[in-house]
């Protein structure tokens, strides 16, 4: 008769995402113990922990996703946290106030196969849109033996990118070759590379043919294209979100949309996920709507566990982890966790 070894105490924390069994058996692989969270309610963001979570006073790293949320409450409650890890690259679902304020590393999914392949999605898009791949669709399937000449080139044309980070520099860099103007609308971004103009927001919405959102959720960005910014755009320009939701007025681009004050909209992302099965955009023939996976494949599915994993080993280990999103409070968080 043999008797099983106990399992290693539970060190981190690993809230119900779809990646989650692959990274509890790489960290498992490890000898590091892994407890699972609470599930999501189906559609919606929230926090999936509380205080009173079993074990959590034992927790040295907490895994979330973008379906989850480590809220302040959270942070707080666990007295022995190192860090916190974002599987993907966004972070609004964390409160990264409160990670700055207990010396917690925040490190999230950086990686290329993430934001180039949003990238070269966001391209697909200019080129669905601009060509008019929906409408072309319900020529076929309508059986229009004279479909007409709809469409425009991307040739010539303005693309306006706001946010010029890894994921908006992408799309420029895969746009090299394709004879268009890139506009880019970033205040972190002072020195563009050659071909690439800074604009002022109001410039870019008034003057591209087509805009793409490339910019991190929060309170400064929560909202920022609204009726206002709508208002400015060509009644021929198209607009592209795969980046969040509620970077946009859903309902004034709903408006916008339906009163063709703008050609159409590309959105893999919305105010609220999953896009209700009753929502007015499904009604409309000038958008093209995906599930929030736009850039996602097979290359990106396998990154997230390995990367995860590796950031969570790292701030186990007293490392810098391969991705961090807040830098600033490396030199504390390393003294801290020296000093522990």
């Amino acid at each position: 008769m043999t008797t099983e070894a106990p399992s290693a105490e539970p060190r981190v924390l690993v809230t119900s995402h779809p990646y989650g069994d692959g990274l509890e058996a790489i960290l498992a692989a490890d000898g590091i113990g892994v407890m699972r969270g609470d599930p999501l309610t189906a559609g919606r963001v929230e926090p999936v922990l509380s205080a009173g979570h079993p074990g959590l006073d034992g927790v040295e790293v907490i895994v979330v996703s973008h379906m989850d949320a480590c809220p302040a409450d959270i942070i707080a409650a666990a007295p022995r946290l190192r860090g916190i890890v974002s599987a993907v690259i966004g972070l609004d679902t964390v409160d990264m106030s409160a990670a700055d304020d207990h010396d917690l590393i925040v490190a999230h999914g950086a990686m290329e196969e993430n934001y180039l392949g949003v990238a070269e999605a966001t391209v697909m898009l200019i080129g669905a849109l601009l060509l008019d791949l929906p409408g072309k669709q319900r020529d076929l399937l309508a059986g229009t033996s004279e479909p007409g000449m709809r469409g425009r080139m991307v040739r010539g044309k303005t693309i306006g990118l706001v946010g010029f980070g890894r994921a908006g520099r992408g799309v420029w860099e895969r746009l090299q070759g394709w004879g268009v103007d890139v506009v880019a609308h970033d205040p972190f971004v002072p020195d563009p590379p050659p071909g690439v103009r800074m604009v002022a927001l109001p410039q870019m919405m008034a003057t591209s043919d087509v805009v793409s959102l490339h910019v991190m959720l929060n309170e400064s960005t929560r909202g920022m294209i609204g009726e206002e910014q709508l208002s400015l755009m060509k009644p021929t320009a198209y607009l592209i979100n795969t980046a969040r939701g509620p970077l946009i007025d859903q309902s004034a681009l709903l408006r916008a949309l339906e009163a063709g004050a703008i050609a159409g909209a590309a959105l893999d992302v919305f105010e609220e996920e999953p896009l209700p099965r009753d929502h007015p955009l499904r009604l409309l023939n000038n958008v093209i709507l995906t599930p929030h996976a736009i850039g996602h494949s097979e290359e990106l599915w396998a990154a997230i566990t390995r990367v995860a994993a590796e950031q969570v080993l790292a701030i186990l280990e007293g490392r810098r982890p391969p991705f961090v999103a807040n830098s600033h409070v490396l030199d504390r968080w390393l003294k801290k966790v020296v000093d522990r």
